[in-house]
């Protein structure tokens, strides 16, 4: 009789057993509807946060969202440069933003190699966490905001260290398009991200530890993006994208071979190689490294500080941006967010992959600037790669001059001063003789000359003297030109090939392509 009770009693703890589960499956489904996380109800699994498996917030490599930003128009660029990083599903998304992925075959982190390598962008982040992977989730205020970020956000892969620590962190906003009148402040509404992702760490962690704020090299710098529903038809109501960024110590345009003095109409590095690639430069190093063997040409007859020549100057010599970076920073934080960016700093980073990336960067910068400088087999006159340019002003020529030392180019990179009128390139020799600096069909002019923006003085003449200097020493070439006038660029009277549109300062620019011939002369009658 004892024994038949007891098996009774067992059976009833397991149906008391299996009613307490249906019943937690049943409010965790409940909890975890938008309806219910917009309001600021956190799902179970969160509320007891001690008990989650730490890595059932980790997201596969092969599932890593990034997004890259850069200036406007320059996205195609950006686009093809992670292509052939090896990015996949490159999608651009409006003027000046890139969304790419890593390829599922490989184990290498594409956010990592682009850190490296891509000369264009301005950030790169990876993808947390978005509203638009949710049905009917719209952030209307603050509460809304800070309901989305608990329950949505994997906070443990986030700010934790995995050795029991906690991460630094940051968070910036960026606002498109109407927002809800309550989060147009962009400073409280980073606040409401931060303090949201604050007291989920509190809670889960027994000693009250949480998470400290760096503005200056923060372990995880985070961005929040929030977007107007107006392109959905909507006038109310926000979506919310949140994004770590791979890197601290500024936008990645600054290189840090610039010397303290900057001139006042300098043009971002980012910009400089983004239009060299647009003017297809890599393209002719390419080519002269491995098809034809003919040495490659740049010319700038009105090179400012020098940040046209100096871009060509990597690209030619294969040097990774980011070792430039590295070697140049010069910021706050004791610690160098190049060397080890935050990235590095994440639980499940490869550190192994950055260090092989930078020691295999390095060894193609050493060949790279080796061929370089090296004389060229088929034409021993010129080396593989010749750049020069010229600036007429002599406080900008010595900033030129300067920031060529400063990022080791000063072999490399052959620097005049006067007026590029009087600048003599042997464009009367005959085209092939080795005292001609231009190399027909091997040559590419670029130049950024002054159309009132920045610098409103000589404009006329300074593209006067521009137009003779393309017709008397670059014929046989392909000029590239940066203008922000159209009656400015109309002093060249000459016919352009391309246009492309690039927005910079609030300003449109054109990069506009020419090919140059020697006019003919006039027959008399």
């Amino acid at each position: 009789m004892l024994k038949k009770n007891c098996s009774y009693s067992w059976a009833y703890l397991w149906f008391l057993f299996l009613i307490f589960t249906l019943k937690i499956q049943s409010t965790l489904t409940f909890v975890l509807h938008p309806s219910f996380q917009s309001s600021g109800i956190r799902p179970f699994t969160q509320l007891f946060g001690e008990a989650l498996d730490e890595k059932s917030d980790e997201k596969p490599d092969e599932l890593k969202q990034y997004f890259a930003t850069c200036i406007p128009g320059l996205a195609p660029i950006l686009s093809e440069e992670l292509i052939n990083l090896g990015a996949s599903n490159v999608e651009m998304s409006g003027p000046s933003g890139v969304s790419f992925q890593n390829d599922p075959k490989s184990s290498i982190d594409i956010g990592m190699k682009a850190l490296l390598w891509v000369r264009t962008a301005h950030r790169i982040m990876e993808l947390i966490v978005s509203t638009e992977d949710y049905d009917d989730w719209d952030i209307m205020d603050r509460d809304g905001l800070y309901g989305f970020i608990q329950s949505a956000v994997p906070v443990k892969s986030l700010l934790g260290d995995g050795k029991g620590g906690l991460l630094t962190l940051s968070c910036s906003t960026t606002l498109n398009g109407k927002i809800p009148k309550e989060l147009c402040h962009s400073h409280y509404t980073g606040l409401t991200v931060k303090n949201a992702l604050v007291d989920m760490v509190r809670e889960i962690r027994d000693d009250g530890v949480r998470p400290d704020v760096d503005i200056v090299d923060p372990d995880v710098p985070l961005l929040l993006v929030l977007r107007g529903n107006r392109d959905r038809g909507r006038d109310d109501g926000a979506q919310a994208s949140l994004y770590r960024i791979l890197h601290s110590g500024g936008s990645l345009h600054k290189r840090g071979y610039r010397v303290p003095t900057v001139h006042k109409a300098a043009m971002k590095e980012s910009l400089a190689a983004g239009l060299l690639l647009e003017a297809g430069f890599d393209k002719l190093i390419h080519d002269s490294k491995y098809t034809t063997g003919l040495p490659a040409v740049l010319v700038d007859p009105m090179a400012g500080s020098g940040t046209f020549c100096i871009e060509a100057a990597l690209i030619a010599a294969d040097i990774a941006p980011g070792l430039v970076r590295m070697k140049h920073y010069d910021g706050e934080s004791e610690r160098n967010p190049h060397k080890i960016p935050p990235v590095l700093r994440w639980r499940g980073a490869d550190k192994m992959q950055w260090k092989e990336e930078v020691l295999a960067a390095r060894e193609r910068a050493a060949v790279g600037i080796k061929w370089m400088n090296e004389l060229n087999s088929l034409d021993p006159s010129r080396c593989n790669c010749v750049i020069v340019a010229n600036e007429m002003n002599r406080n900008a020529a010595s900033l030129a001059r300067g920031n060529i030392a400063k990022a080791g180019f000063s072999e490399s990179i052959g620097l005049t001063e006067g007026d590029c009128v009087n600048w003599d390139l042997g464009g009367m020799q005959d085209s092939d003789s080795t005292k001609r600096v231009v190399v027909p069909q091997r040559t590419i002019v670029v130049s950024n000359p002054p159309w009132g923006l920045r610098l409103d003085e000589d404009i006329e003449s300074s593209w006067l003297s521009l137009k003779s200097f393309l017709r008397e020493q670059c014929n046989v070439t392909e000029a590239w030109i940066l203008s922000g006038s159209k009656s400015a660029t109309r002093y060249l009277r000459m016919k352009k090939s391309r246009s492309v549109v690039i927005k910079t300062a609030d300003e449109d620019l054109r990069w506009i392509q020419y090919h140059v011939f020697k006019k003919k002369p006039q027959e008399k009658e």
